[in-house]
Order: structure tokens, then C-alpha cells, then sequence
């Protein structure tokens, strides 16, 4: 989608390559960026053992709602993590999330989202995000 406002590339910030959502456009506080989406599908148990046994690089969460493990799906999924994120989580019908701009975010920018406070450890001490690091 050339007009989206943004482009998955590519980070070696992490473990080795891995993908990160980019900017291509200024976005102003409490812009949504409806374009970047993702859809979550609620694991059965045994579906979760066997994604965790097979080692296979999914993107799961956890849904408090739900109160499961779910495969997050689609574009969004690409939105790594930051203690100072620059995007929330916002719901777009029962089973859709997309993002919420927290703060300006200029062109060539990461758009990041915050996890949640355990999601790296306890209290996120395992953390390794920008704003952790400095």
C-alpha cells in the first residue's frame, strides 16, 4: 500500500534480522493507523503446546480477555516492542487491533507499541528496547 504511512523493513537491533514497521509519513498525537492491522485467532491448547514444541517463529500473545494464547496476524504484528512506545494498542472490532499515535512521529521513524509490563520478564527486566537501553 503505497499511501499506508508506513513500510515494513528490517531491524538488527535485536537477535539477528528482524522485521520493524517504518514511518513514511508524519503522524500527529491520536492519528490512527488504520492501514497497519492485525487480527488475533484464539489457540486451543493443544495447538499452543505444539507451536511452542516446533519451535516456529509466530507471533503469539496473550488475550486477558480471552484468556488464551492467540496467533496475531496481518501487518501489525510486525510493531515491535518499546518501554516509551510511540503507538498503543487500539481494538477495531471483536477480533482487529491497529494503533493510536501517543506522540509526533517524523518520516523514517519506528513506530513502536508497548507489550505490556511483564511481557519481558518481571517488571520487564529483560527488556531491550531503546528506551531501556539508554
Amino acid at each position: 500500500m503505497p499511501h499506508a504511512g508506513y513500510e515494513i523493513s528490517d531491524t538488527t537491533r535485536y537477535t539477528g534480522v528482524e522485521a520493524c514497521v517504518i514511518s513514511t509519513k508524519a503522524w500527529e498525537v491520536a492519528d490512527e493507523i488504520r492501514n497497519c492491522t492485525g487480527m488475533i485467532a484464539c489457540l486451543k491448547p493443544e495447538d499452543d503446546a505444539e507451536l511452542q514444541q516446533s519451535n516456529r517463529d509466530f507471533s503469539v500473545m496473550y488475550s486477558q480477555r480471552r484468556d488464551s494464547n492467540c496467533l496475531f496476524l496481518g501487518p501489525a504484528r510486525f510493531m515491535n516492542h518499546d518501554c516509551g512506545s510511540n503507538c498503543r494498542f487500539i481494538g477495531l472490532g471483536p477480533n482487529g487491533i491497529t494503533f493510536k499515535v501517543l506522540r509526533r512521529i517524523e518520516i523514517g521513524e519506528e513506530l513502536t507499541v508497548f507489550y505490556g509490563p511483564h511481557y519481558f520478564g518481571t517488571n520487564n527486566c529483560e527488556c531491550r528496547c531503546l528506551t531501556c537501553e539508554t
